[in-house]
C-alpha cells in the first residue's frame, strides 16, 4: 500500500506541474506590456514565439519521460533488484550504497544523453545560441561525472559512515548530517568561482581600458574589491548573455560573459556590475545561504524520518532501510514541501532582485539600467509575458516587465 501512495504522489506531482506548464504554454499570446514593447520587432517576437514553443513542448516530453521511467522502476521492484546486485558485487556496507547509487545515477544521465544532445544541437543551434563544439559537450559531460563522482561520492560516504556509526540513534546522525551538509555548502560558496567553475570554463582579470576604469571607480564608491572582477568565456558554449556574484568576505567574486560585454555599452555593463555589487552590499548572499541552511535541517529531519521506516524501503521490494535508496525515496517524498516553500522563498529571491536593481539605477541611472535589461531580454528571447502562477513558482527574479515598471516608478 505504501509503494502505492509513493507512486500515486509522483503522478500527482507531475501533473501539478504538467497543468502549471500548459497553462504558461497557453498565455504566450498574451500582449507584451506597453514598458518592454520595443524589445521585439515583428521578426524577433516571432523568433521567440517559435523558441519557447518549441522549448515548452520539449520540456514536457522530457518530464514526461523521466517521470515515466521514475513510476517504471518504482513499480517494477528495480531498486530491490538494484539492492541484491550490489550486495553481490561488493561486501563493504558504503560500496554497496555508492554502487547503488551510482548505477542509478549512470541511467538517468543516459536516458537524459540525447535529450540534451538534441537540446544543444538541435532547438538552440536553430535559433543561434549554440556555440558548443560535440568535443566540449562530451568533455563537459565526463567533467560532471568526475566532480559528481568525486563529491557527491565522498559526501554519501562520509554521511553513510557516520549513520552506521550511529544505528539506533537516528536524530544524532540528522544533527551530523546537517553540520556536515551545511559545512560543504559553505565551502562551494567560497570555492565556487576560485575552483568549481574554472573546471569548465576559462576566468580572466577584466582588461585595462576605460571600461576597467569606470569599473574601478564604481566599486571603490561602494567599497568592492575590483581584483574580484573576472570575464568568463561564455561565448565557447553559447550566444546568451549572463553575469553573476558569487562567494562570501574576501572571496567574493563578480564574473561577466565575454557574450555580456560584447553586447552592451561601457554605461549598460556598468549597470549590471552595480545590480551585482548591489547583492554584495545587501548581504544577499549571507541571507540566502542561511535560508539554504535552515532548509538543509529541514531535509535532515525529513530522512531521518525515512531512516526510520523499513517498511517504506520494504515495500519496494529491499531488504530493510538502504541509505542510497532513502535518498532516492526523499527525493520523491519532498517535493510537496518544496512546491510550497517555492512561494515564499521565490518572493525573497524577487525582491532581492528589485533592490539590487534600484541599486544599480542609483549608482549608474535609469537610462542604461532599463536598457541592460531589454538586450539581455532580446538576446536571450526572454518570454515578457509568463503567466503569474508561472511566474510564482519558477521565477526567483521577477520578469524583465516587472523589473522595467519598478526602475521607471524609481524617483
Amino acid at each position: 500500500m505504501i509503494n502505492i501512495l509513493v507512486i500515486i504522489l509522483v503522478a500527482v506531482m507531475y501533473v501539478i506541474d504538467l497543468v502549471i506548464t500548459l497553462v504558461n504554454y497557453k498565455h504566450r499570446h498574451q500582449p507584451i506590456p506597453e514598458i518592454a514593447a520595443d524589445i521585439y520587432d515583428q521578426e524577433k517576437y516571432q523568433k521567440w514565439l517559435r523558441y519557447f514553443m518549441e522549448t515548452m513542448r520539449f520540456e514536457v516530453i522530457v518530464k514526461s519521460v523521466s517521470t515515466g521511467l521514475l513510476l517504471i522502476l518504482l513499480g517494477f521492484g528495480f531498486f530491490g533488484w538494484l539492492e541484491r546486485i550490489t550486495v553481490q558485487w561488493v561486501n563493504h556496507p558504503i560500496l554497496q550504497t555508492l554502487v547503488f547509487l551510482g548505477v542509478f545515477g549512470l541511467l538517468n544521465m543516459l536516458i537524459s544523453l540525447p535529450f540534451d544532445y538534441y537540446a544543444t544541437f538541435v532547438i538552440e543551434e536553430k535559433y543561434g545560441f549554440n556555440k558548443t563544439t560535440h568535443k566540449t559537450f562530451f568533455v563537459d559531460i565526463l567533467k560532471n561525472i568526475l566532480v559528481a563522482a568525486g563529491l557527491g561520492g565522498g559526501l554519501v560516504a562520509l554521511l553513510n559512515a557516520i549513520y552506521l556509526e550511529f544505528i539506533g540513534q537516528i536524530w544524532w546522525f540528522v544533527l551530523y548530517a546537517w553540520v556536515i551538509l551545511t559545512v560543504v555548502m559553505v565551502i562551494l560558496f567560497v570555492l565556487n568561482t576560485k575552483v568549481f567553475v574554472k573546471i569548465f570554463n576559462k576566468l580572466t582579470p577584466l582588461p585595462e581600458g576605460e571600461l576597467r576604469e569606470k569599473i574601478q571607480a564604481l566599486a571603490e564608491e561602494v567599497g568592492f574589491n575590483v581584483k574580484a572582477i573576472s570575464v568568463m568565456d561564455a561565448s565557447k558554449r553559447s550566444t546568451k548573455l549572463n553575469a553573476f556574484f558569487s562567494g562570501l568576505g574576501k572571496t567574493r567574486e563578480v564574473v561577466l560573459f565575454d557574450t555580456l560585454i560584447e553586447k552592451l555599452d561601457e554605461d549598460e555593463i556598468l549597470s549590471v556590475l552595480a545590480h551585482e555589487l548591489g547583492h554584495a552590499v545587501h548581504k544577499d548572499v549571507p541571507r540566502m545561504l542561511g535560508l539554504q541552511i535552515g532548509m538543509f535541517g529541514l531535509y535532515a529531519v525529513v530522512i531521518g524520518f525515512i531512516l526510520q521506516s523499513a517498511s517504506l524501503a520494504q515495500a519496494f521490494g529491499l531488504s530493510g532501510v538502504h541509505l542510497g535508496f532513502s535518498l532516492i525515496l526523499f527525493s520523491i517524498l519532498i517535493s510537496p514541501l518544496e512546491l510550497i516553500l517555492t512561494f515564499p522563498l521565490n518572493f525573497i529571491s524577487r525582491k532581492a532582485e528589485y533592490a539590487a536593481d534600484a541599486f544599480a539605477t542609483e549608482l549608474v541611472g535609469k537610462t542604461p539600467t532599463k536598457n541592460a535589461f531589454k538586450v539581455l531580454a532580446q538576446e536571450n528571447l526572454a518570454n515578457l509575458t509568463p503567466h503569474p502562477l508561472y511566474v510564482l513558482i519558477h521565477y526567483n527574479h521577477p520578469t524583465v516587465p516587472q523589473r522595467l515598471e519598478a526602475i521607471r516608478q524609481k524617483s
